[in-house]
């Protein structure tokens, strides 16, 4: 009898928790469902609600970076460089061959001879004789070329009475001065400077000589490779007289010479057939 109730005890135990097993399964379930969707609840509300720390910052502002101005840098100006200028040729002669004369016949005078020299200028030679300070230049002279129509390396020039000289060259300028280079009165010899001049600098000039001075007249001859056309200038502080030769003349040389009394005022001494003589003859096959 007792073992038949203990049968029927747990047969009821049994059929109650064979009822009530699929309820409680469900009911944990529930909660673990509960309790997941709680915990992803929360951690949705942690991610979407920021605390307030991080709420107090506010977010950094973008630094809009713009790209950094290209700096244009301009193609260096090209230096164009000009082919170097060939050696311009000699300027052209503007003086002409005709003598240069002037002042009293006999020419005569007191200026005493200081100093001489030459030098090379752009298109001509130039010969300096410069006079004491205290005279002034010579009053007279006589100024032309001498032409070497004998051949030979060397040409005579004189002042036609007690002077003479030769120097080299295919024709020469001769100088005749009123002057002297000693002081007579004094008996002291002022110029005691060069008798010869010479450069391979000068361009037409060969040699210049001292013919010496006498009564009154001084002497000197320029030697050239060729007749070309000079000027005569008077200069003072201190007195000068300065002759420039061209290098080059490519000039009608007879022409010029022959109308040089428009440019060159000849004393009245002075034949007027003189000047187309001379041209004639020295320059007619020039």
């Amino acid at each position: 009898m007792k073992h038949k109730k203990m049968k029927s005890r747990k047969l009821c135990i049994l059929i109650v928790c064979a009822l009530f097993l699929p309820l409680l399964t469900s009911c944990g379930s529930n909660e673990k469902t509960q309790g997941l969707e709680s915990s992803s609840v929360s951690e949705d509300n942690a991610s979407s609600e920021p605390s307030e720390e991080e709420s107090s910052e506010e977010p950094e502002e973008e630094i809009s970076e713009e790209p950094e101005e290209e700096i244009s840098e301009e193609p260096e100006e090209e230096i164009s460089e000009e082919p170097e200028e060939e050696p311009s040729e000699e300027p052209a002669c503007t003086w002409n061959v005709a003598p240069k004369i002037t002042g009293e016949l006999p020419l005569s005078g007191g200026a005493i001879l200081y100093d001489a020299r030459i030098g090379a200028q752009v298109g001509f030679d130039r010969f300096v004789l410069e006079f004491v300070s205290e005279s002034s230049v010579p009053e007279s002279y006589r100024i032309d070329y001498v032409i070497n129509n004998s051949g030979g390396d060397n040409v005579f020039v004189s002042d036609d009475l007690h002077l003479e000289t030769q120097v080299q060259g295919n024709a020469a300028v001769q100088i005749v001065l009123a002057g002297s280079h000693e002081d007579i009165v004094n008996n002291t010899v002022v110029y005691e400077g060069p008798n010869v001049f010479s450069s391979s600098l000068l361009g037409n000039i060969t040699e210049v000589r001292f013919g010496g001075s006498h009564s009154g007249l001084i002497l000197w001859g320029i030697g050239v490779e060729e007749a070309n056309g000079f000027r005569v200038l008077e200069l003072s502080n201190p007195p000068r007289i300065v002759i420039d030769i061209c290098v080059v003349d490519s000039s009608d040389k007879l022409a010029n010479c022959l109308i040089a009394d428009l440019t060159w005022d000849y004393p009245e001494w002075v034949s007027p057939s003189f000047l187309g003589n001379y041209c004639e003859q020295n320059f007619s096959t020039s």
